[in-house]
């Protein structure tokens, strides 16, 4: 291998450092509506609905985050419990300022699996902590989209909980983002038709 393509190991940190500024930038609070759009975006990627970019937008009064066609999406994350994502990358930089060796960087990937189950148990808990702060007349005409973003986890295929579990909460319809996959768990008649396409399913991104 020609000795010039390899990296220093300063080359390497420097690089680290600098992707982890454009992290803490990125996920100030200043760019939230940014992060919701690209949430819609990937979830109907995943989800294989066409679109142009332009569609997805953010709305000019919350709720709903974002609107794309006739879907009003209100976005919520699930992290990792304690999970303190902007200090994360905050603490993260701070160490990698102060190493000269990329080994100290490293640590132990220990993926795990979870299932459309799991997921759905996970967001029948925030369902209930969300019902108390969305009035019904609300949640009746918005379209509630989780980004499930658990670190070192991997979507193992399953069956997908039942609707009726997620129904009771009367949102217009109940959807995740998770990796390359995208779970609609319910939709209400009213919902937009490409969600009721789809409900009740776990749809996997076609890769071509």
């Amino acid at each position: 291998m020609n000795s010039k393509m390899l990296m220093s190991d300063e080359e390497f940190l420097e690089g680290r450092r600098r992707s982890l500024r454009e992290s803490i930038e990125y996920f100030s609070a200043k760019n939230k509506p940014e992060r919701e759009r690209w949430v819609c975006l990937e979830f109907l990627r995943n989800l294989g609905v066409g679109y142009d970019e332009t569609e997805i937008v953010s709305a000019d009064d919350d709720p709903p985050d974002v609107i794309f066609r006739d879907a009003c999406f209100e976005i919520k994350e699930i992290l990792d419990v304690d999970r303190l994502r902007h200090a994360e990358y905050k603490a993260s930089l701070e160490k990698a300022l102060a190493t000269t060796d990329p080994q100290d960087l490293l640590h132990q990937y220990t993926p795990k699996d979870i299932t459309p189950s799991e997921i759905g148990n996970q967001i029948q808990l925030k369902l209930n902590e969300l019902n108390t702060h969305y009035p019904l007349s609300v949640r009746e005409i918005t379209d509630l989209l989780f980004y499930v973003n658990l670190q070192e986890h991997h979507l193992k295929i399953g069956p997908i909980p039942a609707a009726a579990d997620f129904a009771s909460f009367n949102w217009r319809s109940v959807a995740a983002l998770f990796g390359w996959g995208a779970l609609v768990f319910c939709t209400a008649p009213s919902a937009p038709a490409f969600l009721r396409a789809k409900a009740e399913t776990l749809t996997l991104r076609r890769i071509v």
